[in-house]
């Protein structure tokens, strides 16, 4: 973990994770909050902001549609409807352009 700076990653793509997924939230109103420590990340889907109503079909859709492009994420909350990703150390900015270009892409489809 030391020799290979992985905090300061965790860190930095962490960082830059959070901004790409805030900037999809200003593209997609399914999302209703974005939150994220590190390589911990949570995306609220929503079927309205103004009432936070959830959507858990949302939320399985793109679960499932990210899976079938090989990238792997869960959903939680009591309303299976947050997005959970927790993505290794070693994760990049590579992988993390990946990851937001391919949500961006499922959920123009959702």
């Amino acid at each position: 973990i030391d020799d290979e700076a992985l905090v300061g990653n965790a860190a930095d793509v962490g960082a830059y994770v959070l901004e790409g997924f805030t900037e999809l939230k200003s593209r997609h109103d399914m999302i209703g909050d974005v939150r994220g420590s590190g390589l911990f990340f949570g995306i609220d889907l929503v079927r309205d902001r103004a009432t936070r109503e959830p959507a858990p079909d949302k939320a399985r859709t793109i679960v499932n549609a990210m899976r079938h492009k090989g990238i792997l994420m869960s959903k939680i909350g009591e309303h299976d409807n947050v997005l959970k990703l927790r993505p290794p150390l070693c994760f990049s900015r590579e992988n993390a352009d990946l990851l937001i270009d391919t949500l961006d892409e499922v959920m123009n489809a959702a």
